[in-house]
């Protein structure tokens, strides 16, 4: 389903409101954060090797059989490190009570010789760690240690998830504010009024470690501490300063205290872009997928959400590896599933609606269907693969005369018996999931017994019916269908059609054959008038007197040619649809056949006053036909030719042979033309375009109409081309006498107007 653009807005807003709730209340933290660790696994590096954790760890605890340690045994150890080289000191130990006189003034003096490189720690603490929610304490270090050293904060606070995930620079410690311990050791710039994320990609196990026993016996490599810092702190379990962080689940106070100074000093004190930022990747994913996932299948969707998510994080986790930038990319993650849950229920509700309408389209389109069944002026009836009757609609009803109720559940042969043996082997296969017989006309009974002339059609279909519980598999049902209709009147029709089909022929041939007994009658008479006119023309018995009488013999003398001539073609058109007309084949050179129609043209009258032209080639192929029929058809163009054209109008005859070895004649005009809609009609008889009593040009609308046929008889065909005032091409093409059979083009641009 297509989104308008304003529901688009209505859903991608949707969508940022939802999303901003989610991040506000902290739905999405443990997302954020489990992407986040996701990222540290990913981005691991070593510790830079300047920090090395002297631990108090349970080798030390075992050798030392005293707890806590006189803390003589802490001013020996920071001695030994000073003298190694050691620029830094920090204690991950509680200095806040006092000890025996003698082991304070020690260590106090201790730090006094350490120039201020050293730092103590302050706590907040609970008064009893076993009871929950009890009273904190915050503890500083003893005023005599703390005047010789500087003093840092080592408070961490767990995330809602429990762990220990961040750090502060500065902490505010019995209502002072100290700057963390990590901070004093990784220099000024770490010491910033600030929370972070610590970088848990570094791995611990890469940081340098020394155990306080072989520190205080001296038994280290100097050179392992010279210019470092050092945190010397508890890692032993059964101290229980051990604290829940993602990663590596738990890590000693000490350990972490280290975590945050390398994150300090690589800079990888991560921070959180916030909620802007976060919503404004959200933003972006919605502008970008909610009009894509509107425009695309389900699975489209799928793959490009995959691929936008996927990107998302990489982008991520890119910036978080070449900055200390910790992204959330859970707003844009829930972003891109809501985008495409949105889009999805949309689908999903017009497919809906589709399905609604599609089932009420189905319903209506039945309910037609039984309409029209039921309507059909064709008699139907349908029935299952055992033959019994389904459906039976009215016209069947009215056409047999049982009703519904006598024919419901019946067998098809007690209505109507014997039917398929009649039909014999026309019926379908019932083998094949689809057939019918083509419409066969026979006679069926009604109830009554009387025959009933019918056109029936019997057709059948196999359909897969639906698969029952426990069934196996879907059946196969067979159905036929009779569809008839009474074809009395159709046959009364049809043999009335045949009998005045009969008489109009009979009725044609009678008139055809009329002219031509007719025209053999008036050519034996006229033959006599037209020979001794000729004779009378000719004074061969002496000179006519007076001689006005011979311009009548010599008029006499032409309308009896010219009527000769009508007679002539009514009697080829009479031998023509009579199929009488025989042709004179043989070799014929059109060299000659051509010349001599340019040798009969020039004694027209009108020959003087056009400009005629004729190019006919040296070497022509050869064809086969009637030279007289032939003949007759070039007379006839050019005829027309220089009838439909006036003085000074250009009249031209050419012959060539073209590539396939065919042979192309032309005759060209440049008369009055025709109008292109009369070109179809001007082969047929006594067509003329001019059919008034009073027109212009006399004919009979035979001459095409003749060479047309001839042409045909020949086994070619003849085309006209004709504009009106621009002159008329006519093109005859005849089969030439190569080994290939081609067709030879006669081509006769010359004609205007044709009858």
């Amino acid at each position: 389903m297509t989104e308008t653009r304003p529901a688009r807005w209505l859903i991608g807003l949707a969508v940022l409101l939802t999303v901003a709730a989610l991040e506000i209340v902290g739905a999405l933290a443990p997302l954020n954060r489990s992407l986040i660790d996701l990222r540290f696994r990913l981005l691991e590096r070593p510790a830079s090797g300047s920090l090395v954790i002297v631990q108090i760890d349970s080798r030390s605890l075992g050798e030392l059989d005293v707890w806590p340690w006189p803390r003589r045994y802490h001013a020996e150890v920071l001695d030994r490190l000073l003298a190694a080289g050691v620029s830094e000191v920090a204690w991950d130990i509680d200095f806040s009570a006092r000890s025996t006189e003698e082991d304070d003034r020690r260590f106090a003096e201790a730090l006094a010789r350490s120039d201020n490189r050293v730092v103590l720690a302050a706590f907040r603490q609970a008064a009893s760690p076993e009871v929950a929610g009890g009273q904190l304490f915050d503890t500083r270090p003893m005023p005599m240690f703390s005047e010789h050293a500087q003093v840092g904060s080592v408070n961490v606070s767990p995330a809602g998830d429990g762990l220990v995930r961040a750090l502060s620079s500065m902490e505010t410690i019995a209502g002072e504010e100290l700057p963390a311990a990590f901070a004093l050791l990784a220099g000024p710039s770490a010491v910033v009024k600030r929370d972070f994320l610590l970088d848990f990609g570094i791995d611990p196990l890469t940081i340098p470690r020394l155990s306080y026993i072989d520190v205080l016996n001296g038994d280290f490599d100097p050179a392992a501490v010279a210019g470092r810092k050092v945190i010397v702190g508890a890692t032993a379990t059964e101290l229980r300063d051990i604290l829940p962080v993602p990663i590596y689940r738990s890590m000693a106070g000490s350990t972490l205290q280290a975590m945050a100074y390398e994150s300090a000093v690589q800079d990888r004190a991560l921070r959180s872009p916030g909620l802007l930022a976060e919503l404004g990747v959200a933003v972006l994913v919605i502008l970008l997928l909610v009009p894509y996932f509107a425009a695309r299948s389900w699975y489209r969707a799928i793959v490009a959400g995959l691929f936008a998510a996927a990107a998302l994080e990489a982008g991520a986790t890119g910036l978080q590896a070449v900055t200390p930038i910790a992204l959330s990319t859970g707003p844009g993650l829930i972003a891109i599933l809501l985008c495409f849950l949105a889009a999805m229920s949309r689908r999903i509700e017009g497919q809906a609606r589709k399905i609604l309408a599609q089932r009420h389209g189905l319903a209506r389109r039945r309910a037609l269907l039984d309409r029209v069944v039921e309507d059909s002026f064709d008699g139907i009836v349908i029935t299952d693969e055992e033959g019994r009757i389904q459906l039976f609609n009215e016209s069947a009803q009215a056409l047999l005369g049982w009703s519904p109720a006598d024919v419901a559940g019946r067998p098809l042969d007690e209505i109507l018996p014997g039917l398929f043996e009649t039909l014999g082997h026309g019926l379908p296969d019932a083998k094949s999931a689809r057939g019918a017989i083509r419409p066969r006309e026979c006679s069926i009974l009604r109830r009554d017994g009387t025959p009933l002339d019918v056109e029936l059609v019997i057709g059948q279909v196999r359909l897969d019916s639906e698969t029952r519980e426990g069934s196996r598999g879907a059946r196969t049902r067979l159905f036929r269908s009779l569809t008839f209709r009474d074809i009395a009147e159709r046959k009364q029709a049809r043999e009335a059609e045949k009998l005045a089909a009969n008489r109009a022929i009979a009725a044609d041939r009678a008139k055809t054959e009329f002219l031509t007994n007719m025209s053999h009658e008036l050519r034996t008479p006229l033959n006599a008038i037209i020979g001794f006119s000729d004779i009378i023309r000719s004074e061969a018995f002496g000179p006519l007197e007076p001689r006005r009488y011979l311009d009548y013999i010599e008029d006499i003398s032409s309308s009896g040619n010219h009527l000769l001539g009508i007679i002539n073609d009514v009697l080829d058109v009479s031998r023509i649809e009579l199929g009488e007309f025989r042709l004179n084949r043989e070799r014929l050179d059109l060299r000659d056949v051509l010349r001599s129609c340019v040798t009969i043209a020039s004694g027209w009258p009108a020959f003087k006053e056009r400009t005629f032209e004729s190019e006919v080639p040296d070497r022509l192929p050869a064809v086969q036909g009637d030279e007289r029929v032939i003949k007759q058809v070039v007379i006839n163009l050019l005829s027309n030719a220089f009838k439909y054209s006036g003085a000074g109008d250009e009249i031209h005859l050419s012959a060539a042979a073209d590539q396939a070895g065919c042979v192309t004649i032309v005759v060209r005009d440049t008369g009055i033309g025709i109008d292109r809609e009369h070109i179809p009609r001007l082969t047929k008889r006594f067509y003329q375009v001019d059919g008034a009593l009073d027109r212009v040009y006399e004919g009979t609308g035979l001459g095409l109409y003749l060479a047309s046929n001839f042409v045909k008889l020949h086994g070619g065909e003849l085309g006209i081309e004709s504009a009106l005032g621009g002159g008329t091409t006519v093109t005859v093409r005849l089969p030439s006498l190569a080994d290939d059979p081609k067709e030879v083009s006669v081509v006769v641009e010359d004609l205007a107007a044709v009858g």
